[in-house]
């Protein structure tokens, strides 16, 4: 191989825990593990300049540590249950961290398919994997209420400046709102306000880099 040709980069599509066979040095969503590497996130890989990275597929929540997530039940399990939180393979919520007495093979009764949590990451290991608790500050079950999902990046946006955005939307619509840094958000209140706070939100994730958005949120909301 002719050294130009070595600095053109190699690019393909991976999963967490996918093999990376490369020479490069490891960079950005690459775990070693038993000397090898392998990608730890869903996107892209490139191999350059004696570096690979794998760049995260826009949309894909990528949970840290100490994250306040909204999370909804996937699957139930004899002492635990698999989380959907946006992320590229569901979180665990294991028995011990849901606050409940739960005796094994009876978590359903607690938590079935569907039902959404306010919940807190509390573990991320090396590969990816992640876990959720329900025993950190105002972590609990959500009852009632829509989820709305926006892309993660948005989340700040969404929230606005000092919160400014977000206590613009609760007060005119008069709902309880929670936002989750997985893009997962919870609207609760009266339907007609329930469908107006979630227009507003929707609105934000679609048009977030127009100008003038604040004035065309505080417009849909005076109608």
């Amino acid at each position: 191989m002719s050294e130009e040709s070595s600095s053109e980069s190699t690019r393909k599509l991976v999963l967490p825990g996918d093999l990376m066979e490369t020479k490069s040095k490891p960079g950005r969503g690459i775990f070693r593990k038993d000397g090898r590497v392998h990608a730890s996130v869903v996107g892209h890989s490139i191999d350059k300049s004696g570096y690979i990275n794998v760049n995260g597929i826009k949309g894909r929540y990528n949970p840290k540590t100490g994250d306040k997530v909204i999370a909804i039940c996937a699957e139930t399990g004899p002492s635990v249950w698999r989380m959907d939180i946006g992320a590229s393979f569901n979180s665990t919520l294991h028995h011990s961290e849901s606050g409940w007495k739960v005796p094994f093979g009876d978590t359903a009764r607690f938590l079935s398919i569907g039902d959404a949590v306010w919940a807190e990451i509390f573990m991320v290991d090396a590969a990816g994997s992640h876990q959720i608790s329900l025993k950190k500050d105002d972590c609990r079950k959500l009852y009632s209420g829509t989820i709305v999902k926006i892309d993660p990046t948005n989340v700040s946006r969404v929230i606005g400046k000092q919160g400014s955005m977000i206590t613009t939307i609760r007060e005119k619509t008069q709902t309880r709102i929670q936002i989750g840094q997985n893009g997962y958000i919870w609207i609760d209140g009266k339907g007609d306000n329930i469908s107006l706070a979630q227009k507003a939100v929707e609105m934000i994730n679609e048009e977030a880099t127009s100008k003038g958005l604040t004035k065309k949120i505080e417009k849909l909301l005076e109608k």
